[in-house]
């Protein structure tokens, strides 16, 4: 095998896409509190989304969101006038997608900073351990409801790990998105889809865990014994599969469809070669949903794209850049 056959297929989440009703209010969320910019906005032709995502002959609205210019981490904001659920936050213990994480360089400021613009929390920061091997990690976080069901979870690191944005712009407040997180039924296909032997992001760990403080955070009943296996590329986003020991509660999948569906819906990754990507997909259990399609679009540029379901059933996108 060439040391280029050996590369990673995808270097991380490019961006999580977010279904809205309108794009005002996230644009004051995302925009005005927390500091993303517009990177680019307009539509994904019709014809390329309906291949897609199965939206229909109509152009959907875009806006993509990166922030310090950061190219991966970022939210593609994506307009849906009929969506085929009405907006709800799924709770952790759901089946699909969670929430969206970053960053925050003072927790308890931005508590107190969104609190007052009319933005409370759902948990307040909250720390608890999650024991890694023989020592314990220390996890201080919180949880702030978004628009349209996106649930926006903050993290204060005890050792910041590779963000763009903060490389970029040391000062500022928040970061790109450094993790999206899935609960699913089977976490261990979920890790092989996306691990080394997949598409290639490293495991930094594989832990199962019970911890008070995280039972508050994440709303659980006490003593919930949670799997967490946090997989990472080159770049943010990194991807926290979470999978609970007891019984799970509603089967969010078949309504969080991208371009269908009202907030956290999917994913977008870039990879450095789709038809590899896609030969994986079906080697470790995922399931593509079409032919790729050639696009040039606001989310993507020119490149050629595909969406696939992973085991799990999370809807991803995976495109390739021309040139």
């Amino acid at each position: 095998m060439t040391q280029e056959e050996r590369r990673p297929l995808v270097e991380g989440i490019t961006a999580a896409m977010v279904g809205v009703t309108e794009f005002g209010p996230h644009l004051d969320f995302l925009r005005g509190d927390l500091g993303f910019e517009v990177a680019a906005e307009g539509v994904v032709p019709g014809a390329v989304a309906d291949a897609l995502w199965g939206s229909g002959p109509a152009d959907v609205e875009v806006i993509a969101l990166a922030a310090a210019g950061a190219g991966t981490g970022r939210v593609h904001l994506l307009r849906v006038p009929e969506p085929i659920a009405p907006a709800e936050a799924p709770h952790n213990l759901d089946d699909g997608l969670i929430g969206i994480d970053l960053y925050a360089r003072d927790i308890e400021a931005a508590h107190a900073g969104l609190a007052g613009a009319d933005r409370p929390w759902a948990t307040p920061p909250t720390t608890y351990g999650v024991a890694v091997g023989e020592r314990e990690v220390q996890v201080t976080q919180g949880v702030c409801p978004g628009p349209d069901g996106t649930v926006v979870v903050f993290v204060q690191p005890a050792a910041v790990r590779g963000t763009e944005a903060w490389a970029a712009d040391p000062g500022r407040p928040f970061t790109e998105l450094t993790s999206v997180v899935c609960h699913v039924p089977d976490a261990d296909g979920e890790v092989a889809f996306w691990g080394p032997d997949g598409l290639g992001m490293a495991v930094w760990y594989d832990v199962v865990f019970s911890s008070p403080g995280f039972d508050t955070v994440a709303g659980l009943p006490p003593g919930t014994k949670m799997r967490l296996a946090f997989l990472a590329g080159e770049k943010t986003a990194r991807i926290e599969v979470t999978s609970a020991a007891g019984p799970h509660r509603a089967d969010r999948r078949a309504t969080q469809r991208p371009a269908r569906s009202l907030g956290h819906s999917g994913w977008s990754v870039r990879t450095r070669d789709l038809d590899a990507a896609l030969a994986v997909v079906r080697d470790t259990g995922g399931r593509v949903l079409g032919e790729p399609v050639e696009t040039d679009d606001p989310l993507h540029g020119r490149a050629v794209a595909a969406s696939a379901d992973t085991p799990g059933g999370i809807a991803v996108t995976l495109w390739q850049p021309h040139g």
